[in-house]
């Protein structure tokens, strides 16, 4: 049967246009469980939220996809290529890239020298690199404005605003974000929300891991709930919603009956 198509930014893509997928994948740490057969896809273009409840896994699966981690069992496919247990670097390097939770930056740098360790990385000649610099100030003109400013001394935000900097350094396909709502307030996730949208609809795909159901709706079109490891639903984030018991789950802490 074939699958049905998904909204991507206001459209409809067909579901055969798959950037990313997950295909029973197991992880464990040490003698410890914590992925049970992970089956999922992402379509090019759109933004995936991975939500769920404290300790569901979620975190795991996204350095999982990233290369951090290698699966125990399962495979992951990138653009048509078998990438399971590749590494981060690898991967980055072909526009897989991920933003780790909590301040992904060098706290002891300036905004210009964790721009700059970032570019190392890159195999690229200076002028592509200076373009990407250029292009990827344009998009945060905070940062711009604080280049010889220790990235300690930011705001919680303008480190996010950094992080995002960085990853985008890397010219992504595909961009893995760990919780960017994390500990700021309202107003500094409208604006992380605005600036991550805007990467979206540029045709960067999103997969954005989310404590909040109400943030991951705002940015993402279909959702994927994990529980204990497992997948407990997958579909668009409206639906999701309208579930009281995954709600009832993810704030107040009681398992999906």
């Amino acid at each position: 049967m074939a699958k049905a198509a998904v909204a991507v930014n206001g459209k409809k893509n067909p579901a055969g246009d798959t950037v990313l997928r997950v295909e029973d994948v197991d992880f464990s740490y040490g003698q410890i469980q914590v992925l049970f057969g992970i089956s999922m896809d992402v379509y090019r273009g759109e933004a995936l939220a991975l939500v769920g409840t404290n300790g569901a896994g979620k975190s795991t699966l996204l350095r999982v996809i990233a290369g951090l981690d290698a699966p125990s069992a399962g495979s992951v496919t990138f653009d048509g290529h078998d990438i399971t247990g590749a590494r981060a670097e690898r991967l980055a390097g072909q526009g897989l890239v991920m933003i780790p939770g909590g301040r992904a930056v060098f706290t002891d740098m300036t905004v210009a020298e964790n721009l700059e360790m970032q570019s190392l990385s890159i195999r690229k000649q200076g002028a592509v690199l200076r373009e990407r610099k250029e292009r990827v100030l344009a998009t945060f003109p905070r940062l711009a404005e604080r280049l010889s400013q220790h990235a300690g001394t930011l705001s919680g935000g303008e480190q996010q605003q950094l992080a995002l900097a960085k990853a985008l350094m890397l010219d992504p396909k595909l961009l893995c974000v760990d919780e960017l709502s994390l500990g700021l307030a309202p107003l500094v996730i409208s604006e992380l929300l605005d600036i991550v949208r805007q990467l979206n609809e540029s045709g960067i795909t999103l997969i954005l891991v989310e404590q909040s159901l109400n943030i991951a709706a705002q940015l993402c079109s279909r959702a994927i709930f994990l529980e204990k490891g497992e997948v407990r639903f997958a579909g668009e984030c409206a639906e999701l919603l309208e579930q009281d018991d995954i709600a009832r789950a993810v704030f107040f802490g009681g398992a999906v009956k």
